[in-house]
Formats: C-alpha cells, structure tokens, sequence
C-alpha cells in the first residue's frame, strides 16, 4: 500500500466526549466514576454523533499506561456482535495520531469495520498526578521506591513531565533568543480560544502580564506554560470513506498520517523536519494548504517549536510568527482553536484531533446558539469556528506522528 493508496480512503465519522449531567463538557478535575466508565460515554456519544450503534463497532486502538481501559474492555461492555481487531499501545502523547492511523489502516484493509480510537483517564483524581516522581514498578505505581530509568533521575529533582520538556525548552530560548513574554504571547491567544468553549476548563480570560505573574513550576515555565491535568475521555470512529458517505455527519477524509520518531541529534530536534515534508507529499498538499494547524501543546514551546520545525517559519522567527493575530481565528494559520490542552483539558492529545474534526465539520462547539447545525455568526466574541476550513493539521509532541485531514463533502 502506497501512501497515495491509502489518500482520502478513510475518514472519522463521529466524535464524542465523556459527557455527563455533572460535567456537559466531559473534562473534569473530579469525575468521580471508573475509567470504563468514562470510556463508555465518550464511545456512545460519538456512536450517537456517527449515527450508529454502539454494537457496530468492531475495532478499536487506544494508548496509554496503567491508567485506561483496552479497547477489546470497551467493545464487550459496549455489546459489541464481534471484536476483530485490538491496539491497545502504551505509551504517551506521541501516540495520539497513530493511534488513528493504526485504526485508518485496520478499516482499510477490511480487517473490522468501524474502530474506534479513544484515550479515557482520570488524569486528575486517578493515578498520573505525581507519577514519574512515585513510579516503584511502572508509570503510575504509588510506592516509596523508585526503580527503572527514574530511578536515576528522580533523586535530582527530575521527576516530571515539567522538568523534561524544560530543558528542552531553556536550550532553544538560549539558542533563539526567545523570552518568556514571547511564550505568553501564544498563551493569551489559545486562552481567547477557550474562552469561547463551552468544553473548557479554563474560560477566563488573561494577559501577557497574568501569565508574567503566574507561579513558576519549573524554568522556564510559569504555571500558564502547562497544560492541564483532567479526568476525561474522548473518542472518535474510524470507518472506510465509501462508508461514511451514508453516515450522519460530513465525513472528514483522513489524507495522510504518520507516526514513529527517528533518533533525536539533540534535544532541540523535535522530528518535525522529518515528517513534514512527508505528511505534505503523502497528502498531495503543501503547508500553505493548512487553514488550521492543531499542534500539541502539553507545554507552551513545543507549539511554537512545531510551527518552525513543520516550515511554517524559519527557526528563531517563531516568536514575530504568533503575533499581529497570525495564529488567531482569523488569521493566517489558526491554532489551538478551542484552547488547547493548556485550557480545555489534557487527553493525550487526542482532544486536537477531535477539534479539528468538529472545525472542518464547520461544527466547533461554541457560544452560537446553532453551531450544532454549522450556522456560526463568525463574531469573536462568542463564535471559535474557523471560516469554512477544507483542510487541517494535527501533531503530536516532538513530531511522533501526525495527520493531515479534509472535509469530505
């Protein structure tokens, strides 16, 4: 199977989040119910979005540590008639699109036909918070030992996804001469985006100087600069496009996707130089292309160092690239359009996809009162839909994989 085989064949055909009474949204710092449990409301409400029935889907593929549910767990409880295929992947944020990949291939090649993809944790109130600094026996184990790699680390006060991604972050602002205000530059525009997401847990607006003054966690990240830890799932199904076409909502046609990350030469390298070009040429598109871009944004540098490894900017230019609303709703390359995980809420990454789903669906949930039927008024103060979006982009962190998706209609 070329790359140009697999173009447009696939496509996600419905979304759901792990909505309840309580939490309409679906994130939560509390859900008070069991990961399946979870699971389970974001398979149906993309089931109901798909316009299909829970027992239809066939496959699944999912990602994580000891902290969520395996797809074939999903599908029995969902009554599933038959399970033909099962990808439960450990592993991080780097897996979020290639989980969907895997998923776009299954359906492909005929192997199930509905697969749905879907990341579900209480990432909040269940076992992630303080994770790699009381990892005994695997991530997540609670326990005063320490063994595997943390072992080494944790006892330099390296026990966190914070100080990883700050050292990272310190050698490229030394390198390009970026400042802390050039990063909340990029904050107060995702947070505008949420402000106008009923699904975020973040609303209020903020300023260059809000993020100046919040707490540091770690040089060179204010508390602003981290995402958030949520108790949440999300889902989407995966299905053939010759399917979709009879399915309930504009099918959004999956052109290329990527995943896996090549050895790193430094730890400024982030893999998007590598799998740029590809994802372009897979698609048949070019970045000038993008009416989107969905980058994953666990922390504030890792965005605006996708924007310069994918070739939207030259490296050292990113900083002038987000300002004078370039990366705003009606700017020349959108970003974090409902906020992002630093503001909605932090699912693996898997919530970008789903946005970007719902944009070029001409479906973002937001204040109008229609979005639910594509009707947006387009004004900024309650409206985050993009203007009739063809064609988005989606990555994951330090360029593990990606997507390159188009409305189908």
């Amino acid at each position: 199977m070329s790359e140009k085989e697999f173009r447009d064949q696939t496509a996600v055909v419905g979304v759901g989040y792990s909505r309840s009474p309580e939490v309409p949204g679906g994130f939560s710092r509390r859900s008070g119910v069991s990961v399946l449990t979870l699971a389970i409301r974001a398979a149906l409400d993309a089931c109901n979005d798909a316009g299909i029935d829970p027992s239809d889907l066939d496959g699944g593929a999912c990602w994580g540590f000891n902290d969520t549910v395996a797809p074939q767990q999903l599908l029995h409880s969902l009554h599933a008639k038959e399970v033909n295929y099962n990808s439960p992947m450990l592993g991080g944020g780097g897996l979020s699109h290639f989980a969907v990949v895997q998923a776009a291939q299954a359906v492909y090649h005929g192997i199930c036909k509905y697969a749905i993809v879907f990341r579900a944790m209480n990432g909040r109130s269940g076992v992630r918070m303080g994770q790699f600094g009381g990892a005994s026996y695997g991530v997540g184990a609670r326990s005063n030992k320490i063994g595997g790699p943390s072992q080494l680390t944790a006892i330099y006060g390296y026990a966190g996804a914070p100080h990883i991604f700050a050292m990272e972050a310190q050698r490229w602002m030394h390198m390009y001469g970026v400042e802390s205000s050039d990063l909340a530059n990029f904050c107060v525009n995702a947070r505008s985006n949420a402000v106008k997401n009923p699904r975020a847990t973040m609303r209020e607006p903020i300023t260059v100087d809000d993020h100046q003054n919040s707490r540091m966690i770690v040089h060179p990240y204010h508390l602003l600069d981290c995402c958030l830890e949520t108790d949440v799932a999300c889902a989407m199904i995966v299905s053939t496009t010759e399917r979709a076409r009879d399915l309930r909502k504009v099918p959004v046609l999956i052109s290329a996707g990527i995943g896996g990350l090549s050895i790193r030469p430094d730890i400024t390298d982030n893999g998007f130089p590598r799998i740029g070009p590809r994802l372009m040429e897979a698609a048949g598109t070019q970045l000038s292309d993008m009416d989107f871009y969905e980058a994953y944004d666990n922390f504030t540098d890792n965005p605006m160092r996708a924007i310069e490894g994918m070739g939207f900017c030259k490296f050292g230019e990113v900083k002038d690239f987000i300002k004078d609303g370039r990366i705003g709703l009606d700017g020349e390359l959108p970003m974090q359009t409902h906020g992002g995980l630093m503001n909605e809420g932090y699912a693996h990454g898997i919530n970008n996809i789903t946005e970007a789903v719902q944009q070029l669906r001409w479906e973002a949930e937001d204040l109008c009162p229609n979005w639910q039927n594509a009707e947006h008024t387009f004004d900024r103060s309650m409206c985050r839909q993009v203007k009739e979006p063809r064609i988005g982009l989606s990555t994951a962190v330090t360029g593990a994989s990606g997507l390159v998706l188009k409305r189908g209609d």
